[in-house]
């Protein structure tokens, strides 16, 4: 059996590549082969524990995750996590991998094939509201998916954005960062717009005048009380994209805006209505889509990763 730590994880991780499998992934939700129960909740103390569980094909995973949200305050991750990989033909452990990058690396990767199908091609300004482990993923992945020049950040907390920016340079040295005075700033500089926060209320401005002609992709909110998203955008969406149909029932940013009719339940579409031409878009209109992940993401990653670990004999054997 294979440990594939973060470092490991790091390495084997090819965005555009990743991004490919995240694509497959969405295609394979949508054809119905696979089996996936809903995930398990236990929430305690303004905290989360969740089990997720999946299989697909010749693998199944297993998925642990805490999620902390005030870890972000004392110095911990909010996230911790563990992905058991085995074999789906006799349940033999085939890899324990480090759960937290891996979702961070899949949810990247996830929210850039949203940025592929929503964007226009030539896009080269992007926008993030939320300077966590998540929004540095995404900036990665995005910029390997994008011909991204000039990034603009903002976050809540203004203190953590020079030393995010400081890391982001050393890895993207040929973009621009720039540090945003507040979202409008985000808005008036940025084509493509992510949220990565855990905010309750929303995160960019609620006036059209700054949304139209953005593409938005939401990631941060999880839960039905968790929004990023402002009234004012819904009104200037032919369709709203997600990921999986859960969605509808976990996200914010879908309850509210259903309940207050500001948007209609046929509007609401898979990204992979997109990606198989089910459904057609002008891209330089606005956009949204909003991701919150599922346990097949997290399948299909951990073979990836899992199979690249084998090929390239990287990776700490153990017995089991």
């Amino acid at each position: 059996m294979l440990i594939i730590n973060e470092e490991t994880i790091a390495k084997l991780t090819d965005p555009v590549e990743l991004t490919d499998v995240m694509e497959q992934a969405m295609l394979s939700y949508a054809s119905g082969n696979y089996v996936m129960p809903d995930r398990a909740h236990m929430e305690f103390d303004g905290n989360t524990l969740l089990m997720m569980p999946c299989s697909c094909g010749n693998y199944f995973s297993t998925k642990l995750v805490s999620l902390f949200p005030d870890n972000a305050n004392n110095g911990h991750p909010v996230l911790y996590g563990t992905v058991i990989l085995n074999d789906g033909a006799n349940g033999k452990p085939l890899a324990i991998l480090n759960g937290a990058k891996l979702t961070a690396v899949r949810t990247a990767a996830v929210g850039s094939v949203g940025i592929r199908y929503t964007s226009p091609a030539e896009t080269n300004s992007l926008g993030l509201i939320g300077a966590g482990v998540q929004g540095l993923h995404q900036i990665l992945f995005a910029c390997k998916n994008r011909p991204i020049k000039h990034v603009t950040v903002y976050d809540s907390y203004p203190d953590r954005l020079h030393s995010f920016i400081t890391k982001l340079k050393s890895l993207l040295p040929d973009v621009e960062f720039v540090i945003a005075r507040d979202p409008v700033d985000i808005c008036d500089r940025s084509e493509i717009i992510i949220t990565a926060t855990n905010a309750t209320f929303p995160v960019l401005p609620d006036d059209p005048v700054f949304l139209n002609g953005k593409s938005f992709v939401a990631i941060g909110s999880y839960k039905p009380d968790m929004v990023e998203m402002p009234d004012a955008l819904f009104p200037l969406l032919d369709h709203y994209f997600i990921d999986v149909d859960m969605a509808v029932e976990e996200s914010g940013d879908l309850i509210h805006p259903l309940a207050k009719g500001l948007i209609k339940k046929g509007q609401i579409r898979l990204l992979s209505d997109l990606i198989n031409g089910k459904v057609l878009i002008d891209r330089h209109k606005t956009s949204l889509y909003k991701s919150v992940g599922m346990a097949l993401f997290d399948l299909f990653a951990a073979t990836y990763l899992f199979n690249k670990a084998l090929q390239t004999g990287i990776g700490e054997r153990i017995q089991f």
